[in-house]
């Protein structure tokens, strides 16, 4: 009897063994499917020696080009917006779900605006009296040098990352207007030597308007107002009226509201003034349906931030060169520092991670990241593998 416990015991403890071991195999397996899949998606993301080498020989070149000849600075511009736009517009429309919409959001509309300006300056400049000139000049300042320049202080997700193109265009849209503009404003001379029948760029630059003596639109706070306004109307129409229903229950359609209210501001909104419960917010991520209480927040904190850009970056870079020259290289410094976030992701976390997810049971909760290299992943790229639930814990989605 006692013989026939001990084959039974060592029997189940061979099948045991053999279970874990077949366990095991298949999480490696399961380790290296995900690994390729990985590999795959960072290849056709654009994370290859073709891509990066054309991100790195671009970032010379646009400083080459506005430090040695900033009276064509303007060209590179329309140039480099003739290869990024329609390539991140392809992105958007075949991103589910479709991201399309994002092209009327205020960053967007005001690239568009100003290269339609600088086409039309191109082939007709001359045809414009003086004053057209001048509130072009001047409001295309405000809203360059403060809320763009402000986008890339304040946004995580605008970071110089070589190889990505989407990531690249979201810089090229908010660090080149007020690039372009420091060279209107600061190397006037030498854009007006060498386009003389295009720009003229002699005006006296008035900030505020002043009854009788600089007229409302003249200045840079009124024109850019002005601006504002032109886009902010028709666009909260647009927004309350149709925008809102589009993602809602799995549709087809995302704006750039309920991916912003998903990335966080939903759960910010509800902890700070509703005292609404985190799950509930969590559900309102998910189904995308937001209260109107949290929109009325939403809109009011873009009209003040807009508001606040003008007066703390717009208006200081208007009076000098070298605040504006500053602000710049600080933002240049930012948008770097959020790119080597992600490439040390890369390199140092990321696979480790997918090995995580796939022996979970084995070393604990896959949400148990660390504090440094889930912040900068999540700091540095909206749409990468985590997800943030509301509670502080980021889960990985792969």
């Amino acid at each position: 009897m006692k013989r026939s416990n001990l084959v039974l015991d060592e029997t189940i403890s061979s099948d045991d063994s053999n279970a874990y071991r077949r366990g095991i195999s298949t999480a490696i397996r399961n380790v290296i499917d995900e690994l390729e899949q990985q590999g795959a998606k960072r290849v056709k993301d654009g994370f290859n020696e073709r891509m990066f080498t054309f991100g790195v020989i671009n970032f010379f070149l646009i400083l080459y080009i506005f430090g040695v000849y900033p009276q064509h600075f303007w060209l590179l511009y329309l140039i480099e917006a003739l290869y990024f736009v329609p390539i991140k517009f392809i992105q958007m429309i075949r991103a589910v779900p479709n991201e399309g919409f994002y092209y009327l959001d205020f960053c967007w509309i005001m690239n568009f605006g100003g290269i339609i300006a600088l086409i039309v300056l191109m082939f007709g400049g001359g045809t414009f009296p003086e004053w057209v000139h001048r509130a072009l000049f001047l409001t295309s300042f405000g809203v360059s040098c403060g809320p763009l320049l402000a986008a890339d202080l304040a946004m995580p997700w605008i970071a110089l990352i070589f190889h990505d193109v989407s990531s690249m265009t979201s810089l090229f849209i908010h660090i080149y207007p007020p690039l372009l503009l420091y060279s209107f404003r600061w190397r006037a001379d030498e854009v007006k030597e060498a386009w003389p029948n295009t720009f003229r760029l002699d005006y006296d630059v008035d900030f505020f308007p002043a009854p009788g003596e600089v007229p409302f639109v003249q200045s840079i706070f009124g024109g850019s107002i002005i601006l504002y306004l032109a886009w902010f109307v028709p666009y909260m129409i647009w927004l309350l009226s149709v925008g809102l229903a589009l993602p809602q229950n799995g549709g087809k359609f995302d704006t750039v509201f309920h991916a912003n209210m998903r990335n966080g501001l939903c759960v910010q909104f509800g902890t700070m003034f509703w005292k609404r419960p985190i799950e509930l917010s969590i559900e309102q991520n998910r189904t995308n349906e937001f209260e109107m209480r949290d929109v009325g927040i939403y809109i009011t904190g873009h009209v003040f931030g807009y508001v606040a850009a003008l007066l703390l970056l717009a208006y200081p870079c208007s009076l000098s060169q070298y605040v504006h020259g500053s602000l710049l290289f600080i933002c240049a410094v930012i948008c770097t520092w959020r790119g080597a976030q992600r490439y040390t992701y890369y390199s140092t976390k990321m696979y480790s991670l997918l090995i995580r997810k796939q022996f979970a049971a084995e070393l604990g909760p896959v949400d148990a990241l660390s504090d440094e290299f889930g912040d900068a992943l999540k700091d540095t790229n909206r749409d990468e593998e985590f997800v943030d639930d509301g509670g502080g814990k980021k889960t990985l989605h792969l």
